[in-house]
């Protein structure tokens, strides 16, 4: 089974729990108020800004390297392994994008865990207003892109087809 190059199995690893702790402490700020909203909204724009540090060096070894062939499945498979697969990647460029915007338009800055990086020295409203209304509309839906990936990897996993080699760094065959 070929397998993806080692910077692309890397990039996967190491963006996928920045991208899991950004959804996950959002879903947890959704469901508290006060103080604790505060400090869930905080680590979700860290793990964002975290998340969208990593998007560019993903991309790159994306973008350079030859994907491996396609998994033998069905035609439908196939269809929707390249959709699901487009959409997290126009995802993972929107979520983090729009969410800079906004801190960095809105004037707040971009809280990075123990720092804040300054926002524009004079706030523009409409793009932070545009940039939270994409970033709450690609949110809402996109969230669900990450099961729907898990979900696909599970059924390959039960058809006998170890398709985590593929996307392992530390395998032989990557």
């Amino acid at each position: 089974m070929a397998s993806y190059t080692k910077a692309v199995s890397y990039m996967h690893w190491l963006s996928a729990p920045a991208m899991l702790g950004c959804v996950g402490t959002v879903l947890q700020a959704q469901q508290v108020k006060g103080k604790s909203k505060g400090d869930f909204m905080f680590y979700h724009k860290s793990l964002g800004l975290l998340s969208g540090i990593l998007v560019a060096p993903r991309l790159g070894a994306k973008l350079i390297s030859k994907a491996p062939a396609a998994i033998e499945g069905s035609m439908f498979e196939q269809i929707a392994a390249k959709i699901s697969h487009n959409a997290l990647y126009i995802w993972m460029i929107v979520m983090p994008s729009t969410g800079i915007a906004m801190g960095y338009f809105g004037g707040k800055g971009l809280p990075f865990f123990y720092t804040t990086i300054s926002g524009a020295s004079t706030p523009n409203g409409d793009i932070a207003k545009n940039a939270f209304w994409i970033h709450k509309q690609a949110g809402v839906y996109g969230k669900y892109l990450i099961p729907l990936h898990l979900a696909g990897t599970a059924k390959h996993l039960a058809s006998g087809q170890n398709i985590l080699k593929r996307i392992n760094p530390f395998s032989a065959v990557a």
